[in-house]
């Protein structure tokens, strides 16, 4: 079976199950937890371990996501374990995050910025994107050094380039094509 289809088959029963127990908000809460865990080297690590035994690795998500998460993110995650789809974890949490997000409207947009913007900068960066697509945003900020200053923003599909990096790259292309074209 195809990696991405066992991803979304559990995630979607997640979803199905979670929206019949009206627990649709804390198994999404769940998701980005279980996801932020998942990107942890040594975690990570010890869901790949095949000579690690299967009890030993529910052991320990136990550990790490007792009192954390709600009965139904617990079960599923020990499921998973037990069937030997561990190395599934992550996607399955994206995959059940983008359920949600499609059955609530809401939109995602990330933005890329030579440094650390404001608390307030965002909130207006959020309140303008909500406004032109009329949805509610989740907003993620990372910080690339490279750029030199400006921002990139992707919103779901569309990415908007204003960055210096990305405005040095087109003059050095248009220089060298004037250049190439008068000899």
């Amino acid at each position: 079976m195809n990696e991405s289809q066992i991803s979304v088959r559990y995630a979607k029963a997640l979803f199905q199950s979670a929206s019949e127990q009206q627990l649709l908000d804390k198994v999404y809460v769940d998701m980005a937890l279980l996801a932020d865990v998942c990107r942890i080297d040594d975690f990570n690590y010890m869901l790949t371990t095949p000579s690690l035994k299967d009890s030993k690795k529910i052991q320990v998500a136990d550990s790490v996501f007792r009192d954390r998460v709600s009965g139904i993110s617990m079960a599923l995650i020990r499921l998973v374990i037990t069937n030997k789809r561990e190395a599934y974890l992550p996607a399955i949490a994206r995959n059940y995050r983008d359920f949600y997000r499609k059955s609530r409207g809401i939109k995602t947009a990330s933005m890329v910025t030579a440094q650390e913007v404001d608390e307030s900068v965002k909130e207006r960066i959020k309140s303008l994107i909500s406004k032109a697509y009329k949805a509610e945003v989740e907003l993620t900020t990372l910080v690339d050094e490279e750029m030199i200053g400006g921002f990139i923003l992707n919103i779901e599909d569309i990415q908007y380039d204003a960055s210096v990096l990305s405005s040095l790259k087109k003059m050095k292309k248009q220089l060298l094509q004037t250049h190439l074209e008068k000899k």
